[in-house]
């Protein structure tokens, strides 16, 4: 793979607003937070696409920048398949070159683009995280950063990033660093440590109003904290006020099974319903399944044996064969079912 050489200037008017629109001062928050920004951006995302498509045929440079200005937007909104393609576009047009003054734009194309990056490209993205004495320009890196590259690294480098992020970091950045501290794999502590700092993650993005940066740290939380049901059902709200309807309706379905372990069967079977509702509407089959065992269960525990049955006769026949763990869940609630059956 042939490097290109790099250029500068000479931007049509269409790529010039691009960047304009992805290079404003704080894209992590406005894109969570603002409703008129999401829906803009939404809207022109095959423009984006064509731009670093385009960007990639004749100006390098433009396409990294694209890239980074669009990487908050594109993690905050889940869509990690359209940046890793992206990424990937623009990885193979520079091959092994990182162009001068765009090293954190780099970090962050392969960031996005790790699971194809060749092996040089790594090595060339982690080296501009070596080389840093402050912390990142954008944001978003940090955390990017944490979460592909922080599981390989020393601790010493780990401790190394975050230190100086969390001294010279802006208040999202600080609460950024409390957020990785505390989630799950990524920082060597504690449980009850780890529990504290993503609750300070949690309420320093709550002051800043970030909602997703928010979600982040209860799912966190959710992993670690004895007190789940004010957990998960912060969550849910959040996961609704988002659009996340496929996390919303496996948090529901979560949150229900906390209610059927204290025997509230109404609760449970409204949170089931709930997120049958949104599973189905976002076509996602996980949690279309545990919303229909989770009914069968309910039904089953409430003396509606007929019910029951019903749910669990949807899922076995109409669950996809690669869900094997909800098979087996609703075959051994069958299985219960038909023990109640006999001592009915």
């Amino acid at each position: 793979m042939s490097d290109v050489e790099f250029r500068g200037g000479g931007y049509d008017e269409d790529l010039s607003y691009l960047i304009d629109l992805v290079e404003h001062p704080d894209p992590l928050r406005t894109a969570t937070n603002s409703p008129r920004s999401a829906i803009r951006s939404a809207a022109e995302g095959d423009q984006v696409v064509a731009a670093i498509e385009r960007a990639c045929e004749s100006d390098p440079r433009m396409a990294l920048r694209l890239v980074a200005g669009l990487s908050s937007y594109w993690w905050s909104r889940g869509l990690q398949d359209e940046a890793s393609a992206a990424a990937e576009r623009v990885l193979g047009m520079l091959g092994r070159t990182v162009p001068p003054g765009l090293e954190e734009e780099y970090l962050l194309t392969v960031l996005h683009g790790a699971s194809s990056a060749e092996q040089e490209q790594l090595e060339l993205a982690q080296q501009v995280v070596l080389d840093g004495v402050g912390p990142f320009k954008y944001p978003v890196t940090v955390l990017l950063w944490s979460l592909v590259f922080g599981p390989f690294e020393s601790s010493t480098t780990v401790a190394d990033v975050l230190t100086r992020h969390e001294r010279d970091g802006d208040a999202w950045t600080r609460a950024a660093v409390e957020l990785i501290k505390g989630y799950p794999g990524l920082v060597d502590i504690g449980a009850a440590e780890a529990e504290q700092s993503l609750r300070i993650a949690l309420a320093r993005f709550r002051m800043l109003e970030d909602r997703w940066a928010m979600f982040l740290a209860l799912t966190g939380l959710r992993q670690i904290t004895d007190d789940l049901l004010p957990v998960t059902s912060e969550a849910v709200a959040l996961a609704e006020e988002l659009g996340l309807e496929e996390e919303a309706g496996l948090l529901l379905c979560e949150r229900a099974d906390l209610h059927l372990r204290v025997g509230a069967l109404d609760a449970a079977r409204a949170d089931f319903t709930r997120a049958l509702t949104l599973a189905e509407h976002a076509d996602c089959a996980e949690a279309t399944a545990a919303a229909q065992i989770g009914l069968a269960r309910t039904a089953r525990y409430a003396g509606n044996l007929v019910g029951a049955r019903e749910h669990l006769s949807v899922v076995l026949g109409s669950c996809p064969e690669e869900l094997v763990d909800a098979r087996e869940e609703a075959a051994h609630e069958l299985r219960l079912l038909h023990s109640a059956e006999a001592t009915a």
